[in-house]
């Protein structure tokens, strides 16, 4: 029995005979507690991890506060280590993967998913995929049971590959007939063109449609290695009890030397000015709009400024395009979390085609000048706005609260974990993120505005009745106008 004190958490480690690093501590400290917030000091000493013998990191978050469990697998590559003609054969590898495995075929392990009231899901993304199980505290060793299965030993069943194909198959078809859906689809096939990205994680028709039950088995095969793999779990259990549980079901994963998987570049910041439009035969007498822009990555030092400023915007463009000329059903801003980030302006139905841009500039001017939607009618001035100077605690605060909601489940705190781990190499980075916020200034803001918005390399595409896209004046994009 060896036992290893993490700050005040003594933990017995005892019979963990496959692993190679026993060594649990609490991470996410940073020197001097008087310099960190009550909600740091609480929640850093509650995260803990370890490494499995075959080198996959597990982090933990030990939290009491319900009796959920939540653990997710996650893979790293994604589209960054896939070809084209491949696109969505991990999702549909994954899903098939999560209906059964050759221990647990499909009625059995959907029998104990119904009779526990737990779930098994996979999702796909740019950068990693996850493979998660969310049950109550008291199946957390039988259902971990199905969840290692269904990793280690998949079946690849026949009718489990049918069925996860034919619902990729109908997501993407659904996307193409949903106007806004195939907006985002035609922003990604322009947007990313010739970047990893453009390798979309759902899939094509072209590139799903030739798969074989035999191509999820090999891209199992091919891609499934301890050294892109790491864990996270978040519930109320004992550490060791749980790292020894997981060893025991995750350790034997083997290590395919594949590497890390590369990183994206960036996306330019060079000069803006084009938009892509396309008809639709379901938006009569409607056309949506969206226009994308290169973005900080999270850890970045503008990231959280730019952020806040694309929320300033999006309050604005709604006091502006939808309040003021009543153009828009909801228009939004906001930037993205990925390692190459982008941000977007979301126009969702319109039917002024040829004045819309105009109001999207306006909105942008005002917060290019330092006017912000009134968050204190004792403030407000003349324009109808307030000054962003006497603004921005109130947004700050908002934002935070906004930020931190995620806390409310244990899934999302995982999901918050899971980006820290991405990309800070920390699960609880994420603590430090209110500190953040609360050092945004004004000249961060307004600067990471005109840097990333006003002046950026914007990409528009329009998706809509085609009479509409006619009236579309093309040099109204060609930048925000000042």
């Amino acid at each position: 029995m060896k036992k290893i004190n993490c700050g005040q958490t003594r933990i017995a480690l005892g019979g963990v005979a496959r692993m190679l690093v026993l060594l649990i501590f609490v991470v996410g400290l940073v020197a001097g507690a008087g310099a960190q917030s009550n909600f740091v000091r609480e929640n850093a000493p509650t995260f803990m991890n370890t490494v499995l013998s075959n080198g996959i990191p597990v982090y933990m978050k030990v939290q009491s506060a319900n009796r959920v469990f939540h653990v997710s697998l996650v893979l790293n590559g994604g589209s960054l280590v896939t070809a084209q003609e491949q696109a969505g054969w991990e999702k549909v590898a994954l899903s098939t993967m999560a209906r059964g495995s050759r221990q647990y075929p499909y009625e059995q392990a959907a029998a104990i998913l119904d009779r526990t009231s737990s779930s098994i899901s996979a999702s796909a993304q740019f950068e990693y995929s996850t493979f998660s199980l969310t049950t109550l505290d008291k199946y957390r060793d039988e259902l971990l049971a199905l969840w290692g299965s269904m990793l280690t030993a998949p079946a690849f069943a026949q009718s489990d590959f049918d069925k996860a194909k034919e619902d990729a198959t109908l997501a993407i078809q659904a996307m193409d007939q949903d106007p806004w859906s195939a907006t985002q689809k035609l922003m990604n096939l322009t947007y990313f063109k010739g970047h990893p990205y453009g390798v979309n994680p759902e899939g094509t028709e072209a590139s799903i449609g030739p798969m074989m039950v035999a191509d999820a088995a090999r891209w199992y095969q091919e891609h499934f290695s301890s050294d892109r793999i790491f864990v996270v779990a978040v519930g109320d259990f004992n550490p060791a009890d749980l790292a020894k549980s997981l060893e025991s079901i995750l350790g034997g994963i083997p290590n395919l030397k594949l590497g890390a998987a590369p990183k994206p570049a960036s996306f330019p910041m060079g000069p803006s000015g084009s938009i892509v439009a396309q008809a639709h035969d379901q938006s009569k007498g409607t056309i949506y709009l969206r226009g994308d822009f290169a973005a900080p990555a999270p850890g970045s030092p503008d990231y959280f400024a730019t952020a806040l400023a694309a929320r300033l915007f999006s309050d604005m463009l709604f006091s502006v395009v939808r309040d003021k000329y009543g153009a828009v059903y909801t228009p939004s801003a906001m930037i993205r979390s990925f390692e190459a980030n982008y941000g977007s302006i979301m126009i969702y139905k319109t039917n002024a085609p040829d004045t819309i841009k105009k109001y999207i500039d306006e909105a942008a001017k005002y917060i290019a000048a330092g006017r912000v939607v009134s968050v204190d009618p004792t403030r407000t001035g003349a324009d109808g706005f307030m000054s962003i100077t006497d603004a921005i605690d109130t947004y700050k605060q908002l934002y935070i609260n906004e930020y931190f909601e995620a806390v409310r489940s244990n899934a999302a705190i995982a999901s918050l974990m899971i980006h820290s781990v991405e990309r800070a190499g920390d699960p609880a980075d994420w603590l430090k993120d209110q500190r953040r916020i609360d050092a945004i200034d004004v000249s961060a803001v307004r600067k990471a505005f005109d840097t990333y918005i006003m002046n950026g390399a914007l990409t528009w595409v329009a998706v809509g009745d085609q009479a509409l896209l006619n009236k579309i004046n093309q040099s109204d994009f060609s930048s925000m106008q000042q």
